[in-house]
């Protein structure tokens, strides 16, 4: 599968690699950065909603001492890659993890 991502410094993340993480109960701040119109789709069971466009504004509720994983609905949409290199020019640790909503949910994995 390709990789959506137009920066190459962005970091990306496997569901089996972001499904450890929450196994393992390691501190990870899920974000999705999806519009809220598309909330119907579900999250990833823990995420934090900040839009895209609202992120600027935004960030500062996340926390710079934790790494942050943003997702938001595929492979097909290039918001979770915009906003790692967001948070990245923030001086967040980030990766996107561009399986997105339908990818995580497929895979049966964890949502709310």
């Amino acid at each position: 599968m390709t990789m959506q991502t137009t920066n190459p410094k962005i970091k990306t993340i496997t569901k089996e690699e972001l499904a450890q993480k929450i196994k393992n109960v390691q501190p990870v701040q899920i974000v999705n950065v999806l519009d809220p119109k598309h909330y119907y789709m579900g999250l990833i069971k823990g995420s934090k909603k900040i839009p895209l466009d609202q992120l600027d504004k935004r960030w500062g509720e996340l926390d710079k001492n934790i790494e942050v994983v943003t997702y938001c609905a595929s492979y097909d949409c290039p918001a979770s890659g915009q906003a790692a290199e967001k948070l990245t020019a923030q001086g967040f640790r980030v990766s996107a993890y561009e399986g997105g909503i339908k990818e995580w949910k497929e895979a049966g994995l964890p949502t709310e």
